[in-house]
């Protein structure tokens, strides 16, 4: 481990405050003005109760439909490491538990106790956590797992008798006059901190299988005790030298010990890490976040094209793994919440899109949802792919897009990948297409490149296929989603069992996206392609392409 001294430490976190203090005040973006908003292929606003979803039937033959197409066989069920939270309960509320719907579509679901401090030691040394262990147990009678979220920093967290002990109130980079947060690091407030967490140990929580995670956080302005230490967690090495930061992550170890894999952390700690624990973000609606970022395998090659690291200890060792994709209520396009994502609703489906993609993208096992659907299909799809490794994924995908982080020049970042590469070679040049304005400056996209390519056109578009995703299987279906933009032919290419095979389509120009379904059957391991797919256009013509999937086991 890298050792940081004390000059070091005050040096890296008076620049990161700084820096922090920049990025969180500029987070929720600022409105653009005098720009056209169109999202033509993500449909209209409409919220789905997460209790009215269920799978979308599985066609098992070669078909084009208008729209998207986010089925998977029948047979195909959630992977054990997969939790999709569909609930909060805030406090101990039993009416909230008992009222939980019935999921009807192939999911884990989960919901997020999020409980204070004081609701669970009001006097002190009388902890009582009889109330949370009815609400789990309830929760798992409805089909429900449990998370448990415990919040201590902030004085409205914290019980009231702690208030004798004089404990400061902890100087955060940016004031929030609502929130304020003890000094968590003072010894009066940690030895009880860490008694507290002995205690939960003790009670059995972290132990029971109806529990499928737990909340390791530590202070912040914002709501629910993020981050892990004192540090920005681009320096996680930094926060890993801190006294009471170690000693607080060896009391969940010790706490957790035999389940350290339901921990997860609000912020990176590489000493966490070393314990077993996960990470949970919790922003991806801004979906060009953490770009690149190595401490969670997101890496950019010298073309701008963005993959995943493989041998990253979080990916490899499949961590508990979390973001947040909630913000789509009609509140977030209002000046009660400063716009958040622009003055109406219009581009929430499409964000909604683009940010479960990037989720999967970053390899994430645990996803906190709205109880509703914007995308109920695409909802259904997600909760099947999360958790899934390259060896028993049941799908592969490409989303060809581009967009530009900022720099001294534009930067582009190429696709979301899923184990199926489009790259450019001679002879097969993209050109990237249909452009969606952004309804926001999101801080970390270039100032004159607030927009997306959602698409790539080209004569010959080339894709490779993940090896090990592919080991030992011959059956497949290929599914590509594009826009039927310009009249003329295109074919699949690959390579068959009798040679190269071809499937071909016509555009019609009609406008729409159009998923094109083709079950083959094919040995990828012997190529006669530059490529393991190709798409070529006939006669000059170029098809739009946006969506590539490669699902394993074609005709049962």
């Amino acid at each position: 481990m890298k050792k940081f001294s004390a000059i070091q430490i005050k040096t890296i976190f008076l620049i990161h405050v700084f820096a922090l203090f920049f990025s969180t005040t500029n987070a929720q973006g600022k409105l653009l003005s005098n720009v056209e908003y169109s999202y033509p292929f993500w449909g209209e606003y409409h919220k789905t109760p997460v209790a009215n979803i269920e799978n979308p039937k599985w066609i098992n033959k070669d078909t084009i439909i208008n729209g998207w197409d986010w089925s998977l066989p029948d047979s195909i069920e959630p992977s054990e490491t997969s939790n999709l939270c569909v609930a909060r309960n805030f406090g101990l509320d039993i009416d909230k538990i008992k009222k939980l719907p019935h999921i009807n579509f192939s999911a884990n679901p989960v919901i997020s106790h999020w409980v204070n401090w004081r609701d669970l030691e009001p006097q002190e040394d009388e902890i009582n956590f009889k109330p949370l262990i009815r609400n789990i147990k309830k929760a798992y009678e409805k089909g429900y797992g449990s998370v448990v979220r415990i919040h201590f920093s902030a004085t409205d967290f914290a019980p009231e008798w702690i208030k004798k002990y004089n404990i400061p109130i902890r100087k955060e980079h940016k004031e929030n006059p609502i929130k304020r947060n003890y000094e968590v690091s003072d010894p009066r407030f940690h030895n009880r901190y860490i008694k507290f967490i002995k205690a939960l140990g003790n009670s059995g929580i972290p132990h029971m299988n109806e529990v499928k995670g737990l909340f390791l956080g530590y202070a912040s302005p914002s709501n629910g005790d993020e981050g892990i230490g004192p540090y920005p967690e681009i320096y996680a090495e930094a926060n890993d030298t801190v006294k009471h930061v170690r000693e607080r992550i060896d009391a969940w170890a010790s706490a957790c010990s035999g389940v350290e894999n339901k921990v997860f952390m609000g912020g990176l700690s590489n000493y966490g890490l070393s314990k077993g624990f996960g990470i949970r973000r919790g922003f991806v609606e801004m979906y060009l976040y953490h770009i690149p970022d190595e401490h969670i395998g997101q890496e950019l090659d010298n073309n701008g094209y963005l993959y995943v690291n493989e041998d990253n200890s979080i990916i490899k060792n499949n961590f508990f793994h979390g973001e947040e994709n909630e913000e789509y209520d009609e509140k977030w396009a209002t000046a009660e919440r400063d716009f958040r994502f622009g003055k109406n609703t219009k581009p929430f489906p499409y964000r909604y899109f683009t940010a479960n993609l990037r989720l999967l993208q970053m390899r994430n096992n645990y996803l906190l949802n709205n109880e509703f659907a914007l995308l109920p299909d695409m909802l259904t799809w997600v909760s099947l792919e999360l958790g899934r490794t390259k060896e028993d994924a049941p799908d592969a995908w490409c989303f060809l897009r581009e967009s530009y982080l900022k720099g001294d020049e534009a930067r582009p970042v190429k696709n979301f990948e899923r184990w199926i590469y489009q790259r450019d070679k001679p002879g097969y040049e993209t050109t990237p297409v249909l452009k969606i304005n952004h309804p926001i400056k999101m801080w970390m996209v270039h100032p004159e490149n607030y927009f997306d390519f959602v698409a790539r056109k080209g004569r010959k578009i080339g894709f490779d296929i993940n090896d090990e995703f592919l080991a030992s299987h011959e059956k497949f279906v290929i599914k590509i989603s594009y826009m039927d933009i310009g009249n003329g032919e295109w074919s699949l290419l690959f390579k068959g069992k009798k040679g190269i095979e071809k499937r071909s389509l016509k555009n019609t120009n009609t406008g729409e996206v159009k998923t094109a379904s083709f079950f083959i059957n094919t040995d990828f391991q012997n190529k006669e392609l530059l490529f393991d797919l190709e798409i070529h256009g006939e006669k000059g013509f170029e098809p739009t392409i946006s969506f590539v999937r490669i699902i394993k086991s074609g005709r049962e």
